[in-house]
């Protein structure tokens, strides 16, 4: 009996440092496969602003990491941010809504006191006295409604910043109000899509064939795949060799790909980025994911001026 007890006990002790490490292992494989972070802050109410949490779904399937806070806890959340990003620098994406736009602003400005750098700032609607752009952010879009007295933040680029600046006054769409700005599934999709451009580039590195042509690409870009997708499809609609696309993603060159799945397409020098849109797409496509464009000249059809 006394040996069926210390069996049972070291079977047991085996058992749970198995689990330990599975533990231990699934969070480092975790914190590896997160490629950015990004920060949310709810308005005043955060009961009412479910369209954050959205965004923030939208956001964690493309491998970043958000999360959504009370707009009164930007100062910890931003010390932590700080550590994070010294402990395992990624780049970093801030979004607010209402009074959250203005302590999105603060949040971004104390990551700059800190000399860690800002990739993306969202606002939606932040107030009149929300402050300026900080110099540590190097794109900034803001979306509000000059006719709001909620909000109505027509935020200006502060001293020192030289990054991507663009304001959208929404004061004539009348189906937009303060409180459900945050809402719009193809506002947050296009906002999704922004946050996924700051960690888009990736390395790339090729062993040519023997035969065929060498072209040369600066890198490459990180798209989601829609159900249906295969590798074949999506190096068709960006116009590359599908050696290539197989080689990168370690797959063979039928593989299926799931909803969502992570794809990296090499991308020339100088490309912009934007998916192909689809034969019954009637929505217009993100200009932040790969373009085809010709190895030899432009895209066919020139992107519009950079904001």
């Amino acid at each position: 009996m006394v040996q069926r007890k210390k069996t049972a006990s070291v079977l047991l002790a085996i058992v749970a440092a198995i689990v330990i490490s599975a533990c231990f292992n699934t969070r480092a494989q975790a914190q590896q496969a997160v490629r950015g972070r990004a920060y949310l802050f709810y308005g005043l109410i955060p009961q009412i602003d479910w369209g954050m949490d959205e965004l923030a779904q939208r956001i964690n399937r493309s491998g970043i990491a958000a999360g959504n806070y009370s707009h009164a806890s930007w100062r910890s959340v931003a010390d932590q941010a700080i550590a994070d990003y010294r402990r395992d620098p990624k780049p970093i994406a801030v979004v607010g809504h209402s009074i959250g736009g203005d302590s999105a602003i603060q949040f971004a400005a104390a990551l700059g006191a800190a000399r860690v750098p800002v990739s993306v700032l969202i606002t939606y609607d932040p107030t009149r006295g929300a402050g300026s752009v900080p110099g540590n952010v190097h794109r900034y879009i803001n979306l509000y409604q000059s006719s709001n007295v909620l909000g109505g933040g027509d935020i200006a680029p502060g001293s020192g910043f030289h990054g991507h600046y663009a304001s959208y006054n929404l004061k004539d769409r009348t189906e937009i109000i303060h409180v459900n700005l945050d809402k719009f599934s193809r506002i947050q999709e296009l906002l999704a899509a922004k946050v996924r451009s700051m960690a888009a580039a990736v390395p790339l590195r090729i062993v040519f064939a023997a035969t065929g042509p060498i072209e040369l690409w600066d890198s490459g870009v990180a798209i989601s795949a829609h159900t249906g997708d295969t590798l074949q499809s999506l190096a068709a609609a960006y116009h590359v060799p599908i050696w290539a696309v197989a080689q990168i993603n370690r797959k063979s060159e039928s593989a299926a790909l799931s909803e969502g799945e992570r794809v990296v397409v090499p991308r020339y020098l100088g490309q912009r980025f934007a998916r192909p849109a689809s034969p019954d797409a009637a929505k217009p496509a993100s200009s932040d994911e790969p373009k085809p464009v010709s190895a030899d000249g432009p895209a066919a059809n020139p992107p519009a001026a950079e904001q």
